[in-house]
């Protein structure tokens, strides 16, 4: 017989339990990098004939509606105690992705900006509602000294199959990419719905404390710094992420890199970023997790400024190869902390609202109100370096930031 580990589930269960996390959440962001925050730009700029103005429009009724109905569900998810229970959340995710399935084919038959619009509220609807349950799966399904690698795999694994697959950023190849991905889980959700295997793969929980200290709350309920700060830098990272890459895709940079033609070109970007995500995973276990927002915030300043020196002046072709692999490590060090951070620094009864307030507003919001700016910088003829240059500076702006909270971390420890 299989010994007992100390969350209380025998070896074997311990794995299948990880590897069922990985592969729902890897899922879930591939879906989300490339159907979402891609296709949808490309079904309203070039299908639709949008002006960029409407498509930021639609994105940010996005990142609204998704953020409004993220705080809505992690609450209900508490007030329900539904955030210790695997099976419901098994059931809920499940009914979700299936419909999200039907949703992703429904947006071929998008014709103008209204229909545009009301699908993009549909759609915020079911990603703000499986938001609180996908990410919890960590509290549930892995114990909280290897939750960092398994977060790091999930960067790893969503990011490498985003970096291969589609060929083409194009809609038409985002809808049979998504639909291939989220299939294969909507069946492995619907199998784990049923109680006797979902029960099994959950196992039974012995150890409910959170997996990192601070908490996130104090006795009276009241919101760390810990907690704040870890919001607040999430928040920057993923806004100078996406309000960079957005232009960075537009240009002439891409080519050579996320889209080149070369498929060992495009298999380094993957095969980095499957380094970076474990490298990641293994700093977070091990650290603070300031110090990975310090290495995210340095590479991406480093990135973007390096992207502004070859627009202004011409740099080094050597330099052409390093740009876009900087800024894949960077990419990576965040995600894992986003994917680690809330169902880490949460308890089964708090782990909806955790993850709701840490997803929904230091990664959602952020994603897509940056996503609505750099259309609009876009639209604004800002030229590519200097609005490169203007996220440079945040990048270092919130690295200072970094270096504050975590002084302040570390004065109070």
């Amino acid at each position: 017989m299989d010994s007992t580990s100390p969350a209380g589930r025998t070896p074997t269960k311990a794995a299948v339990a990880f590897a069922v996390y990985v592969s729902v959440l890897t899922a879930a962001y591939y879906y989300n990098l490339t159907f979402i925050q891609l296709g949808l730009t490309d079904l309203g700029l070039e299908r639709l004939g949008l002006s960029p103005e409407r498509v930021a429009v639609g994105m940010g009724v996005l990142a609204l509606v998704t953020l409004c109905t993220t705080l809505v569900s992690g609450y209900l998810m508490d007030r329900l105690g539904v955030g210790a229970n695997p099976l419901s959340k098994f059931r809920v995710l499940f009914g979700i992705v299936v419909l999200q399935v039907a949703t992703t084919y429904a947006v071929t038959a998008v014709t103008s900006f209204e229909q545009f619009l009301t699908w993009i509220a549909l759609c915020s609807l079911l990603l703000g509602t499986a938001i609180p349950f996908a990410f919890s799966l960590l509290l549930d399904l892995v114990r909280p000294g290897i939750r960092g690698y398994a977060a790091g795999a999930v960067a790893g694994c969503a990011f490498f199959l985003a970096a291969l697959f589609p060929f083409e950023w194009t809609i038409e190849s985002f809808v049979p990419s998504a639909v291939a991905v989220l299939a294969p889980v909507a069946l492995l959700l619907g199998v784990l719905s049923v109680p006797s295997i979902g029960d099994w793969v959950s196992g039974s929980r012995t150890d409910d404390s959170p997996g990192r200290q601070p908490v996130g709350v104090t006795q009276s309920g009241m919101l760390t710094a810990a907690f704040v700060g870890g919001v607040v830098l999430l928040f920057g990272a993923f806004f100078v992420d996406s309000l960079g890459f957005v232009r960075i895709i537009e240009s002439e940079y891409v080519e050579a890199s996320w889209q080149s033609s070369e498929l060992g070109t495009r298999l380094l970007i993957a095969m980095t970023h499957v380094i970076g995500g474990l490298a990641a995973g293994v700093a977070y276990a091990k650290l603070r997790y300031h110090w990975l927002f310090v290495a995210t915030f340095v590479l991406f300043a480093a990135a973007q400024f390096l992207y502004v020196y070859d627009a202004a002046v011409g740099g080094p072709a050597a330099l052409a190869a390093v740009r876009p692999l900087l800024y894949v490590l960077a990419v990576s060090c965040y995600t894992t902390v986003a994917f680690a951070l809330w169902p880490d620094l949460a308890t089964p009864d708090r782990v909806g609202t955790y993850t709701a307030v840490g997803i929904g507003i230091g990664g959602w919001l952020a994603t897509f109100t940056s996503t609505a700016a750099a259309l609009v910088s876009e639209r604004a003829e800002i030229a590519l370096e200097v609005h490169l240059f203007i996220v440079g500076s945040v990048s270092v702006a919130f690295l200072l930031i970094t270096g504050v909270l975590m002084y302040r971390a570390v004065q109070t420890a």
